[in-house]
Parts: structure tokens; C-alpha cells; sequence
């Protein structure tokens, strides 16, 4: 990937996309091949792994907030990674570290919320949550896990505008979605898994409307 690119991954379930993804963040442990960033082999000591994954962020499906407890308090636990969250639960962090999450809160536009629990609030503004956490650490790149899947249908267009957004101000994005309008409207370029492997991989326009592999067409008639 490039800065500032954005690269969508679709393909039916059962593809390899989350898995791919889990592996570049490191959350599964690759079988063969390399992850380079920065030309550099990203290895699997726990301190460069906690290095790395502070500049490749990562936004789940199921948002992973702790629900009981405030909103900015679930960001908190981003700015200072490497304090045990029962401290910041009690207030154990620097006036610096609140400000950059209020920043985080008001870039993904629910900065009125900070102060409320996280379980009050609706699944959309729950992965704005998450989306803030994770910009909170100023990544070099983010990587959405199908971020959309878990929310209710009217609740998927706030986070596709945050999403939006985020692109165009240069955010590097690397997208597992089911989203085809936002893959053929925001992505520069588009990756079709199938079977474990990358088949087709393309601009949107070549991938949506002039797909190489009959296996791409398939999928794409069948979610159009």
C-alpha cells in the first residue's frame, strides 16, 4: 500500500478477507510469506508488535469497547496503551492524553457524547467509538474489519461518511467490506478474494464493470 491509498477487500464470506487482515495486524500468525512495513519485516517480538500495531490501527466489527464504563474512558485506553485500564478507569492520565481523545471524539463527530457509558449509545455511534479509539493513536494506517456488518441498516450510513471522510484527508485505509457503494465510490483500488488467495484486484471501475474472472462476476451479480 501507499499513503494516503485506499484498498477494499470484498469477496463472499469465508473468503480469507478477515483472516488476511487479522494476519497484517498480527492478530493470527501468518503460515508463510512476509508483512513488510516500511520495507522492514514486521517479526513477532512483543515489543515491536505493540510498536507496529500503535501505527496500523485496527476497527473490528464488534466494536471491542468495554461498555460500562464512558465513552472517553474507551479512548483513554488507546492514548496510553501501555497502562493497565483499571488505571485509567480511575483517572490516572495526562491532561495531553484527554485532549487528544476529545480530538479523536469531535473528528468522528460524536464529541457530545464523551462523558456517557458506552453501552448508551447506538450501535452506529459505538463504532464511532471504536474508530476514534483508534485514531486516537495517530496510526499510519487504518484497517477496518467489515465495520458496517454488525449495524443495523440505518445506522451503516454515519459510519460510511466517517469513513469518508477519514479518505478524504489522506487516511491510509485498508477495508474488508460487504459495501459495494462505498468500495466503488471511495476505494482507489479493489481486491476480490476467493479461496484464501487475491484472484482479481483492479480500480473500481475495472473491477465493477469489466471483471476478468468469471468467479468475480458471479459475485458481484449476486450482490448488485
Amino acid at each position: 500500500m501507499h499513503s494516503g491509498e485506499v484498498i477494499c477487500i470484498v469477496g463472499s464470506s469465508g473468503s480469507g478477507k478477515s483472516t488476511l487482515l487479522r494476519c497484517i495486524n498480527k492478530l493470527e500468525k501468518q503460515t508463510s510469506g512476509k508483512i513488510l512495513y516500511h520495507d522492514k519485516e514486521v517479526r513477532n517480538v512483543q515489543k515491536d508488535i505493540n510498536d507496529y500495531r500503535s501505527k496500523v490501527g485496527m476497527v473490528f466489527q464488534s466494536f471491542n469497547l468495554v461498555t460500562r464504563t464512558t465513552v472517553i474512558k474507551n479512548v483513554l485506553s488507546a492514548c496510553v496503551p501501555d497502562m493497565p485500564f483499571w488505571r485509567v478507569l480511575l483517572g490516572a492520565f495526562r491532561k495531553a492524553d484527554k485532549i487528544k481523545a476529545l480530538e479523536s471524539l469531535d473528528k468522528v463527530g460524536i464529541l457530545d457524547k464523551a462523558y456517557m457509558r458506552a453501552d448508551q449509545l447506538s450501535g452506529g455511534q459505538q463504532q464511532r467509538v471504536a474508530i476514534a479509539r483508534a485514531l486516537a493513536l495517530h496510526p499510519d494506517i487504518l484497517c477496518f474489519d467489515e465495520p458496517t456488518s454488525a449495524l443495523d441498516p440505518e445506522l451503516v450510513g454515519d459510519v460510511l461518511n466517517v469513513m469518508k471522510e477519514l479518505a478524504e484527508e489522506g487516511m491510509t485505509m485498508l477495508v474488508v467490506t460487504h459495501e459495494m457503494g462505498f468500495a466503488r465510490e471511495v476505494a482507489d483500488r479493489v481486491v476480490f478474494m476467493y479461496d484464501g488467495a487475491i484472484l482479481e484486484e483492479g480500480s473500481p471501475k475495472e473491477i465493477f464493470t469489466n471483471p476478468k474472472h468469471d468467479r468475480t462476476r458471479q459475485f458481484l451479480q449476486s450482490v448488485l
